[in-house]
Order: C-alpha cells, then structure tokens, then sequence
C-alpha cells in the first residue's frame, strides 16, 4: 500500500501523542479496554478538563477513536494490542510502538 506524501507528518503527530506524562498514563488506562472521560480522570487522577484536553490530541493524532453513548463519549486506543506484559500500538502509516505497561 502506497504510503501518502503526508506520511511523515502524521507519524510525526502520532509520536507526539505519546510525548507527555499525562498522555501516557492515559494510553496505559485505555490499554486494559475502553473508557469514559469521567473514568480515565478518576483512574489517573487527575481534572476532567485536563484529561479532554490530552484526548482532543490523541484524537487528533489518530492515536484513540471516540463513540458518542448517550451523554458520554467512549474512548478507546487505535491499533492496540497487549503482548506479555507489553501495549504493543500501530498506526495506519506503518509506525510502531511498544510501551511497558507498568
């Protein structure tokens, strides 16, 4: 599959995704199954609008996928698996990633 001349940049906003503290406790929270903005501000202890604002960017990265379910918004990670012990993360561009889960 022919990768887009645009390839690069999204890896590069992709990787960005995982550059903060805050987005990495959340991609580490989103690893054990999909959840509530409400949920994940609680499991990583920290403010809901904090926690919105990192989403928006992992959102916008293609690194999570929200669906609407009533009132709330159900996040989830893209192209993720857990391999012992490992969250192993995929973009459609072909880039990898591997993160401990600890």
């Amino acid at each position: 599959m022919p990768r887009s001349n645009s390839a690069p940049n999204q890896q590069a906003e992709w990787f960005a995704a995982f550059s903060e503290p805050t987005r990495l406790g959340l991609i580490r929270a989103l690893a054990a199954g999909e959840k509530t903005v409400t949920q994940l501000a609680s499991e990583i202890n920290t403010e809901i609008v904090n926690v919105s604002h990192h989403l928006k960017i992992m959102k916008d990265a293609e690194l999570v996928t929200a669906v609407k379910d009533g009132r709330f918004m159900i996040y989830s990670l893209v192209g993720a698996a857990v391999v012992k012990g490992m969250l192993e993360l995929s973009h459609n561009s072909g880039a990898k990633v591997t993160l401990p889960l600890e």
